[in-house]
């Protein structure tokens, strides 16, 4: 939830940044496009296939909500915050965000050392997802003042 701050500007939190790439994560899973272009590298494509074949599958077409002008809105604004995160970082800050945006309540770190290929410093993963969303925040809270 986004604070006011001084004079109309907006603070924005960990969890307020972590809370809105989710939303984004969940609207572009309803728009046909396949992939954000920041995450070119990321998973996406394999998450939308996914999708397809389940729905080739069950012989059922794949229901498509169209968004609104405003959620397209949202899920770009979102999407192009990860341009203030560390570029080594912005594909694990993809991969950490799909997990929670497909309903977990934690991210399951180890299981993101081998996607990062990594084979150990689970914990070394949260810190570095922590210091590029806190990047993404201090971004965001900078640019609210000085305007």
């Amino acid at each position: 939830m986004t604070v006011p701050a001084a004079e109309g500007s907006i603070y924005w939190s960990f969890a307020d940044v972590e809370a809105r790439l989710v939303e984004a994560m969940q609207f572009q899973w309803r728009t046909e496009r396949g992939a954000w272009a920041f995450a070119s590298d990321g998973p996406w494509h394999l998450i939308v296939r996914d999708w397809w074949d389940w729905a080739a599958h069950e012989d059922r077409p794949v229901p498509r909500i169209p968004l609104s002008r405003e959620q397209m809105a949202r899920m770009e604004e979102a999407s192009a915050w990860l341009g203030h995160a560390p570029e080594r970082d912005r594909k694990l800050v993809v991969l950490a965000i799909t997990a929670l945006a497909a309903g977990r309540k934690s991210v399951p770190w180890r299981a993101l050392l081998k996607p990062m290929g990594l084979k150990l410093g689970a914990h070394g993963l949260r810190k570095r997802y922590a210091r590029a969303v806190t990047c993404i925040c201090e971004a965001l809270n900078g640019a609210e003042l000085r305007a």
